[in-house]
């Protein structure tokens, strides 16, 4: 009977000694070591996957340069007639007018200092080109010359679906990824465009048709069937357009209803990067 307490003793005494080893912050290391090989290859590639996205995201126009630039000619217009341009321009104050946003930690820390002097001229045009090519304006790129004229632009995801916390002034500051831009006024800035033919043509309207149906969104809306069903108008006769929806918390949403997508989240993407920023790709439904 002393035999087996004794023994009883060593397998409890045993037991909490694995128990107290098993809680050392040693033995925890050892046993993430034992798949840390594997799991740092995930989060590499999961890091990877992140950057890529965000790129894409921020800066990739999917060749949609060839419509925005080659064809409505909008980089003429914004660039104005002074920089190689037509009409006015669009200065800095104009583009933040109409709900563009400018991303702070893309402007030199010297250009920062000169314009929170006031020796910036934010009503000038050629401003606006200096910040595109510092690639400063969010979801848009500006192809310049050599001699710094703008050749052609397109836009990219984070036109509609970004927009900047205004830390710096109302319209600049950090960028906030995913959210909607809704001060951004889409159709009074396409309505700039010195060649509004094709959109005319592909609605079979004439263009003071399109611009007036342009105007009818507003701040922070879009018609993304426009397009394709050639409805302007609700059968109320409101303007069809609807709100700008964010870009994040999708996940497991399978019918984007309230943007207009009838499909998933890889559906909608692949409908308005082509048929809506016109990018170079192949669509179907």
């Amino acid at each position: 009977m002393k035999k087996m307490y004794l023994l009883l003793l060593v397998i409890v005494g045993g037991c909490c000694v694995l128990l107290l080893v098993a809680q050392q912050p040693g033995a925890t290391v050892v046993s993430q070591k034992t798949g840390s090989g594997f799991e740092q290859q995930v989060e590499q590639n999961r890091a990877q996957m992140f950057q890529q996205g965000k790129q894409i995201f921020r800066f990739d126009t999917f060749g949609d340069e060839v419509f925005w630039g080659d064809t409505l000619h909008l980089h003429q217009a914004i660039a104005g007639e002074k920089n190689g341009g037509v009409g006015p321009g669009v200065s800095p104050k104009a583009a933040l007018a109409v709900g563009l946003k400018v991303d702070a930690d893309a402007l030199p820390a010297e250009l920062v200092q000169q314009i929170k002097q006031g020796k910036v001229n934010l009503d000038d045009p050629a401003t606006t080109l200096a910040l595109l090519k510092l690639n400063a304006v969010v979801g848009v790129t500006g192809h310049l010359d050599g001699q710094g004229r703008l050749t052609s632009m397109g836009i990219q995801c984070a036109f509609c679906h970004s927009t900047v916390d205004d830390s710096f002034s109302p319209g600049i500051g950090h960028r906030l990824d995913g959210w909607p831009n809704r001060d951004l006024n889409v159709g009074a800035i396409v309505s700039l465009a010195p060649n509004l033919q094709p959109l005319a043509d592909l609605l079979g309207v004439d263009v003071p048709t399109v611009k007036k149906v342009l105007g009818s969104w507003g701040p922070g809306k879009y018609d993304a069937e426009l397009n394709v069903d050639g409805k302007a108008m609700r059968p109320d006769g409101k303007a069809a357009a609807v709100l700008i929806p964010p870009a994040f918390g999708l996940a497991g949403i399978g019918n984007h209803t309230w943007s207009g997508s009838r499909g998933s989240i890889p559906y909608w993407n692949a409908y308005v990067a082509v048929t809506q920023m016109h990018g170079s790709g192949t669509f179907i439904d």
